[in-house]
């Protein structure tokens, strides 16, 4: 079997031998190179399984993983010395795999990989339908019902509801959900958030001043649990 291949981009020399090294422990075959631009002449010629960026090392570390998210859903992973909510937050906006926190082991790489590898899996398998606890959203057809009954939401209340379903158990800040639902120009429009989740809930929920699906993380933003 083709061993999967990883694209690494690290600017630090000692790094770039440690990560690969790492990688090709793990099971993978190691395609190296030490900045952006090259990296993403590398991806384009190479076409890898997985990317790894170096966000500490590569100066233009940030714009090649949107340059890339923009081309292809390949996986990829970033990683630092130290973790900040500003990379996080990014991390997220870029749609990102993970965040490994240098040092990491081989095992580390090993469990990140085989958890994308599964999702991966699973969304191939996916139903075309979410179903759970009254609630049947078809994703075809743009259909939404509650207990069997049918529930009109407009072209805005649906992607919203989509995202926060598609990202189920995710803490969504504010910021992300009006970035992804509205677009990164309404940024810092929290009302609009919050009158849109009333709306929905309104709609979804058997009870909307005490949500069960669409519950709210004081200080931090939404969280669908359905």
């Amino acid at each position: 079997m083709e061993k999967l291949q990883v694209l690494v981009v690290e600017s630090d020399h000692k790094q770039q031998l440690n990560v690969a090294r790492i990688v090709e422990d793990a099971g993978y075959d190691a395609l190296v190179c030490d900045d952006g631009g090259r990296g993403l002449v590398h991806f384009y010629r190479s076409r890898p399984d997985i990317v790894l960026v170096g966000l500490d090392s590569v100066g233009d570390a940030w714009q090649l993983v949107e340059r890339i998210r923009d081309a292809s859903n390949v996986p990829i992973f970033v990683c630092a010395e130290r973790s900040t909510n500003d990379a996080l937050y990014k991390c997220f906006d870029l749609r990102t795999d993970g965040f490994l926190l240098r040092p990491f082991t081989k095992d580390d790489l090993v469990r990140r990989f085989e958890a994308v590898a599964k999702r991966s899996s699973n969304r191939t398998q996916a139903s075309p339908c979410y179903e759970r606890n009254g609630l049947r959203i078809d994703w075809p057809s743009c259909t939404v019902s509650v207990g069997g009954q049918p529930v009109e939401l407009t072209g805005t209340e649906f992607r919203l509801l989509k995202y926060l379903v598609e990202h189920k158990g995710w803490v969504l800040s504010h910021d992300q959900i009006l970035s992804e639902v509205w677009g990164p120009e309404y940024r810092g429009e929290r009302d609009r958030v919050k009158l849109y989740v009333w709306y929905l809930r309104r709609k979804i929920e058997s009870d909307p001043c005490k949500p069960g699906l669409i519950v709210t993380k004081r200080g931090l933003g939404y969280s669908f649990v359905g």
